[in-house]
């Protein structure tokens, strides 16, 4: 990034849950690392999902 590039995304409230995603997407990069399976992760997609769903009770 520019210097003008990296200040733009320093300034957007996401940035850092953008690098937190990012620095977990590289952590999961692990090969042969054993995860759980994705039934694992269900209840918390759900929830989620369910919080992001428009119209959703405040």
């Amino acid at each position: 990034m520019t210097s003008e590039e990296a200040a733009v995304f320093e300034a957007d409230p996401d940035s850092t849950a953008a690098i937190a995603l990012r620095r977990a997407d590289d952590a999961g990069k692990v090969v042969g690392l054993r995860v759980p399976d994705l039934d694992c992760w269900r209840p918390v997609v759900e929830r989620v999902a369910a919080a992001a769903a428009p119209g959703r009770a405040a």
